[in-house]
């Protein structure tokens, strides 16, 4: 019996951390491909299942997926509709683990087990490169998750001979109910779906349990895998938390309705399986099982994606006392995507071009100010300024957090670049203010500019807004980073020549006497603010630009920019 137990807690605890180890190793390998695949997402529920799928696959963990989609949507990088999709691709995915240990079970390839684990730590010895050291702890990962079914196994006469654990799983265990409860219990101490399933095929395989028991326990797995996302999306916004909720409800309803039908969906995976397999043991029948029962969800589900989306906005409400903006860069900025680099670079581009926006919207208000006089806007400009303080710094403290960690998919530049960019931004919202005060003194000491003056102003400032317009271009579309660079270095000497231009002109004027002294000094100083606030725009895209081609910090030496 020691030995029984010794080996259910080692090869337990060896499948959930090979488990751990393969999906790890997958998804920093893939990484690069999960963002463009995220990237093209739509709003078709059908089209997000196949990515769900997809991800799920190349990951081998469909908690893994789930909680990234809880952190998408928490950041804003993904729609609510979009993730409901990608949770039914996501069970479908995770299936896959499921088969393998079958195969593992009916072609023995537990006995390569070792060498296939060595294989992975050679290549992890070896390798020079990252992804390629990524890719072999995945192998390695693989090796694990065989050998620890191996320890499984050989634990089987021992459980055969009890009479006591034979007792509790045919008296206790066969209750529905308990079955259900079972599962739910031990995937989510375990955080791990396909480890429970694995455990549900030994006891099948060595006859602890008949196919009956072996459904509940699976269905009640798929139940407990939801725990994980639910703990994810505490500290999230309304819509990580209806993702989460979305995960939970659809695995409920689909365990409720086949728990009430379990005799007709045994036959059901029977005649299945034994259609194209009719010498399948139980260790295919309880993946099969695993299977079925996530792709007919998927199938019920899809046609009813709209209606159940409506469904959770209306139940799943904001909790009171929260009052988020939808732009709050503490929660566009998750910690859930720190494993994931790409995806953690893209909710900080996202907090910049917030920024930018909030920078932006300040410089027009406070150009209406010096326009019209309108005092009331300036108490907006002042909470705007806090705010892209707030945001420097925590962008600052997430790209540190960032950098800790593996950088799989992004070039270390990238980060420092992130941050300068980020500072440049926040002295753009600066200037912004500072012009505040010049627009105060201007009203208080009732000055007044030409109408000429006012005009060029007004030209000057189209032109340092649309330069904003660009660099969100370059923040949120990649693929059109040249483009909208080299037109934004354009715009930026146009800038220069235009604010030239303008105080010449206003020279020109004090010498025909159509301008004052005194509100001459103060025109030119809004005209150098503007000037200064497009330079800061300029840099901003100039850092974005060297970081994303791998020019900075930790960059290879030789590295050029043109």
């Amino acid at each position: 019996m020691r030995e029984l137990i010794f080996g259910l807690i080692g090869g337990t605890a060896l499948l959930m951390y090979s488990i751990e180890m393969m999906g790890d190793g997958l998804e920093k390998v893939s990484g690069p491909m999960m963002k463009k695949i995220l990237g093209a997402l739509t709003g078709n529920a059908l089209k997000s299942t196949f990515v769900g799928m997809l991800l799920t696959a190349l990951v081998q963990s469909s908690t893994a997926v789930t909680v990234l989609t809880v952190g998408f949507v928490n950041a804003g990088l993904m729609k609510f509709s979009q993730a409901v999709g990608i949770i039914y691709g996501a069970n479908i995915g995770t299936t896959i683990t499921a088969q393998l240990m079958a195969l593992s079970f009916s072609f023995k390839l537990t006995d390569v087990a070792l060498p296939v684990l060595g294989a992975g730590f050679a290549i992890i010895y070896f390798s020079r490169r990252d992804h390629i050291k990524h890719l072999g702890s995945a192998i390695m990962g693989f090796g694990m998750m065989f050998y620890g079914l191996k320890i499984l196994n050989a634990g089987a006469p021992i459980m055969q001979t009890s009479e006591t654990l034979r007792f509790f799983f045919t008296h206790y265990a066969s209750i529905p109910l308990v079955g259900v409860l079972l599962g739910i219990v031990a995937t989510a101490m375990v955080h791990s779906s396909a480890a429970t399933v694995a455990l549900v095929m030994v006891l099948g395989t060595t006859g602890m349990i008949d196919f009956p028991t072996a459904i509940y326990l699976t269905l009640g797995d798929n139940i407990g895998t939801c725990v994980t996302a639910q703990i994810a999306s505490m500290a999230g916004n309304i819509s990580a938390r209806r993702t989460a909720w979305a995960h939970t409800l659809y695995n409920m309803v689909g365990v409720v309705l086949v728990f009430f039908f379990v005799p007709q969906y045994a036959a059901l995976v029977k005649s299945v399986t034994f259609a194209y397999q009719p010498a399948a043991g139980m260790d295919i029948l309880i993946a099969n099982t695993h299977t079925i029962f996530n792709v007919a969800s998927a199938l019920i589900f899809l046609p009813f994606t709209k209606y159940f989306v409506r469904f959770l906005e209306t139940v799943v409400k904001q909790k009171a006392g929260q009052d988020w903006d939808d732009d709050d860069d503490s929660k566009v900025m998750d910690r859930l995507l720190l494993n994931t680099p790409v995806a953690a670079v893209d909710a900080a581009k996202k907090v910049i071009n917030i920024s930018a926006l909030r920078s932006k919207s300040m410089l027009e208000q406070t150009m209406v100010f010096i326009y019209e006089g309108k005092m009331s806007l300036l108490d907006e400009v002042n909470r705007s300024e806090q705010k892209l303080n707030a945001a420097q710094r925590n962008l600052t403290r997430y790209m540190v957090q960032l950098s800790k960690g593996s950088l799989t998919g992004i070039p270390p530049s990238i980060i420092p670049a992130l941050i300068t960019c980020m500072n440049h931004v926040e002295r753009t919202g600066d200037h912004a203010r500072d012009l505040v005060e010049l627009a105060q003194i201007k009203v208080d000491r009732h000055l007044s500019f030409s109408d000429q003056a006012l005009l060029d102003l007004k030209d000057l400032e189209k032109l340092v807004l649309d330069m904003y317009g660009f660099l969100a271009e370059l923040l949120l579309n990649p693929k059109k980073t040249e483009e909208n660079f080299l037109r934004l270095r354009d715009m930026e000497d146009a800038v220069d020549v235009k604010a030239k231009t303008l105080l010449d002109g206003h020279v020109l004027r004090l010498e025909e006497g159509l301008c004052t002294v005194e509100a001459g000094v103060y025109f030119m100083d809004i005209v150098n603010f503007l000037e200064r606030i497009s330079d800061h725009i300029f840099k901003a895209a100039k850092d974005l630009r060297a970081g994303e081609a791998g020019i900075g910090k930790n960059a290879k030496p030789g590295s050029k920019l043109s």
